[in-house]
């Protein structure tokens, strides 16, 4: 089936076009450009082969369109390094192997953010190490793996607990059979410092359970405080089926109903807990923006030497004397300086307007930012060559950019669960 693109498209859109293992993949591969930066060809049958040879082919191209076009003008940063953005394989016939290829890519480009894989054959099996270091070492952002009722198990607890990927914002795995069993790994996750970054977790249509559920809202109450959207409706266990079961036993109505029940309350839950979050998130970012000129302004500044403190009483004297006979006192100031360090610090924290906001951690890092000169200088190079030539809409952009890129290298874009959670005057954020 033919295809026409416009010219000016960045996505190429293939579903369901019968593409079909080598040969299909080969067919896909003439319509990337160097425009194209998104592709979806689910609802195809490529096979582990046709994605093998897919993706030999996009290295090739992201080799060729790297080389900049040529020319006197310097090319721009997408001219210097080209890649694919987001990528859509759903229903394609792959398996581990075919998964592992992928996020091979996805670990070497660094443009990829979103990767779609569900209603394969994937069952986490084989390559499980090389698949988990791939996602940790890649720029993915998002990854789904929804409709994928081939998961084992134990290999999907195995994969939470050797996943560390700190740019990983959302993760898909509804409508996967997850039985209960797979709830304590992924409430582990949840409580350790790897599940950090991670802000949507989408299970529905699973089979946890009450009691697996609880878990895992439990995990968040407790652990985790920056998780904003979290999808666990249709979770009970009527289509449970152990790994080595032919087909589920029906649970008995009563035992249904109760589930439904206890699901219900755990499901009550979240709307508090998600709502702290997105609080207590608005409060650290809010905070660090607030803090960090003041204390770049404080923590840099220097004591008056006693010869410069001489010389301005001197001067306050000669002034006074010169236009009255009293004797009045210097300018008033108060010597911030003069206070113990530990002292100074907390003055610092308090120009944010919400001291608590900061764990000790967050706030340490705050005040290595603040003194740190060549930091600072590297920031205003950056916004000069990045400004340069650009309209208002433009900077405001790039400032928004600049802004996450900075709260999210020093760790304050989230609230870290060593902050004393308590509330403040300006959020009305109760505490525990």
């Amino acid at each position: 089936m033919a295809v026409v693109l416009r010219s000016n498209s960045d996505l190429v859109y293939l579903p369901d076009h019968g593409f079909v293992g080598d040969e299909g993949a080969l067919r896909i591969l003439i319509h990337i450009t160097r425009q194209v930066n998104r592709l979806d060809i689910s609802h195809n049958l490529l096979g582990n082969e046709g994605i093998k040879t897919l993706f030999a082919g996009l290295t090739t191209l992201r080799a060729r369109y790297s080389v900049p076009t040529g020319g006197l003008v310097p090319p721009t940063p997408r001219e210097e390094m080209w890649g694919l953005r987001d990528v859509n394989l759903a229903f394609n016939g792959i398996g581990d192997q075919a998964l592992d290829v992928v996020l091979g890519y996805a670990k070497k480009d660094g443009a990829m953010r979103s990767i779609w894989v569900g209603g394969n054959d994937i069952q986490l099996n084989d390559h499980l190490d090389s698949i988990v270091n791939s996602i940790n070492a890649s720029h993915i952002e998002s990854f789904s793996i929804v409709n994928t009722r081939s998961l084992v198990p134990s290999s999907v607890c195995a994969f939470f607990s050797l996943l560390d990927a700190p740019r990983l914002r959302q993760l898909h795995l509804s409508t996967c059979d997850l039985p209960e069993t797979v709830a304590g790994a992924i409430s582990s996750f949840l409580r350790s410092s790897r599940s950090r970054y991670l802000e949507r977790l989408e299970l529905n249509g699973n089979c946890l359970g009450a009691v697996g559920v609880a878990q895992i809202i439990d995990a968040i109450e407790e652990s985790h405080f920056g998780l904003r959207q979290l999808g666990v409706f249709a979770n009970d266990t009527r289509r449970a089926v152990d790994e080595d079961e032919v087909s589920p036993m029906p649970l008995p109505a009563e035992i249904r109903h109760a589930e439904e029940r206890a699901l219900g309350e755990q499901l009550g839950r979240l709307p508090i807990l998600l709502e702290r979050n997105r609080l207590y998130t608005r409060r650290i970012r809010r905070a660090a923006q607030r803090a960090i000129a003041p204390a770049r302004i404080i923590l840099n500044a220097r004591s008056l030497t006693a010869d410069e403190t001489a010389q301005r009483v001197l001067s306050s004297v000669g002034s006074t004397s010169s236009s009255s006979s009293s004797y009045t006192s210097p300018d008033p100031t108060f010597p911030l300086l003069d206070l113990p360090l530990e002292v100074v610090h907390h003055v610092v924290r308090h120009t944010s307007g919400d001291a608590v906001a900061f764990s000790e951690a967050q706030f340490a890092r705050l005040r290595a930012e603040a003194v740190d000169r060549e930091s600072m200088k590297r920031t205003r190079r950056v916004l000069e060559e990045r400004f340069r030539g650009q309209d208002k809409e433009g900077r405001l952009r790039l400032e928004n950019e600049i802004r996450e890129a900075w709260l999210r290298r020093g760790g304050w874009d989230k609230w870290e669960s060593g902050s004393p959670r308590r509330g403040s005057k300006s959020t009305g954020v109760d505490g525990e």
